[in-house]
């Protein structure tokens, strides 16, 4: 009797897994084609903007990297630093420099420049009162020989991009990366400005241990620095900035991190317009400026992207999500390149993109072109191509 309920138990399953099997087939068929129908909306939309944009190479001398800086100086192209976490052996942070005169093919000035491998650092062109010269300033390090890691507030320069000198060893800022420096005169004085940028505290673990900044300090020597203030715009690494023929300084997007609801530990609070652009005429004061229709569309949401002052025009270029995602295909607004104008007019330049995704790359004006230089991109993760764009 037993051996017969159980022969009948066994059948009954036997005849449900078949069923199951054979619907289940049919489902995963479905899910699959319904994931192929899909896959074209994920896709890239082709870029339908202003700008004319060229590959000038592939693959540069220099390593494939993020996280770098790019800077002109007597009309030649300097790369610095920069981080690859895809090299499984040797030192992923970059301590060298290479130079260009063309934009294609580059030089090494130096593969052990005096400064630890770094990341997040900022790389500007300034003139302190004799003759121009780059400034790098801050950034993540790590010591290859010991693997000692560090924030820094050092500022190093140099006249050839071959021999630095470390002029400020502790800035009177907060050591960060993510910062951001642009060049401005105010008042008749060039100054280096510095923004933002994030560090780690010490007494607290994990992400919740990442101290924003909403900072400004300035300088007219890279030596000496004064606050400026706590700004109204909000904490926030990884923005972009740019600066136009008049010296208005603009600032749009980044990330903000995570705020405690009670003993805020962040270092100030993001602010509701906070991907919006906020701009100072002086450094001191800024201005949120928006459009509400691309605000709607959250075309602005983007973090570790670019903006230029480019022919009587700011050129937001592409960016991530500010979710500390990859990408998210699901919402590519932050792939598209939008303009703001010196009337106050936004306009989006394109959905689409032509230079392939990418985030935490560099950027500089040099010969009437927007240029572009790596990054990580949705091609092949850390890259090194470069890329002109023109009017």
């Amino acid at each position: 009797m037993k051996k017969a309920i159980h022969e009948k138990s066994e059948s009954r399953r036997q005849f449900y897994f078949t069923q199951k099997k054979y619907f289940l087939i049919p489902c995963l068929i479905f899910l699959l084609l319904q994931s192929c129908s899909k896959i074209s909306d994920w896709e890239l939309a082709e870029y339908d903007g202003e700008l004319n944009w060229t590959e000038i190479t592939k693959g540069a001398e220099w390593d494939k990297r993020l996280d770098h800086e790019v800077a002109v100086l007597n009309d030649e192209l300097y790369l610095v630093g920069g981080y690859n976490p895809g090299v499984f052996s040797g030192d992923p942070y970059f301590e060298d420099v290479w130079k260009s005169s063309d934009g294609e093919f580059w030089t090494s000035l130096t593969s052990d420049a005096p400064f630890f491998g770094r990341r997040g650092h900022a790389l500007v062109t300034f003139n302190d009162g004799n003759g121009d010269a780059l400034y790098m300033i801050g950034g993540f390090s790590v010591k290859e020989e010991t693997g000692e890691r560090a924030y820094n507030s050092d500022v190093w320069k140099s006249t050839d991009g071959t021999n630095w000198t470390e002029i400020k060893d502790s800035s009177e800022w907060t050591a960060r990366m993510h910062h951001k420096c642009v060049i401005a005169n105010h008042g008749g004085q060039n100054y280096i400005y510095l923004v933002g940028g994030y560090t780690m505290t010490t007494d607290v673990e994990g992400r919740y241990g990442i101290q924003y900044f909403n900072d400004v300090w300035r300088s007219t020597d890279g030596i000496t620095w004064e606050s400026v203030g706590i700004t109204d715009f909000g904490i926030r690494a990884e923005h972009a900035m740019t600066v136009d023929e008049n010296g208005t300084i603009y600032m749009q997007g980044g990330q903000h991190g995570v705020i405690f609801e009670a003993a805020d530990s962040s270092g100030g609070k993001p602010v509701r317009g906070y991907a919006d652009v906020w701009q100072s005429i002086d450094g001191e004061n800024w201005v949120n400026t928006t459009d509400s229709l691309i605000i709607k569309a959250a075309f602005f949401q983007r973090t570790s992207h670019e903006m230029v002052y480019y022919k009587d025009r700011v050129w937001a270029l592409p960016g991530k999500t500010n979710s500390l995602n990859h990408y998210s295909f699901s919402d590519p607004n932050h792939f598209g390149s939008w303009t703001l104008d010196d009337n106050g007019n936004f306009n989006i330049d394109s959905h689409g993109i032509a230079i392939d995704a990418r985030h935490n790359y560099a950027s500089v004006i040099w010969r009437d072109q927007i240029w572009v230089f790596g990054g990580n991109t949705n091609r092949n993760g850390q890259d090194n191509d470069i890329w002109a764009g023109s009017l």
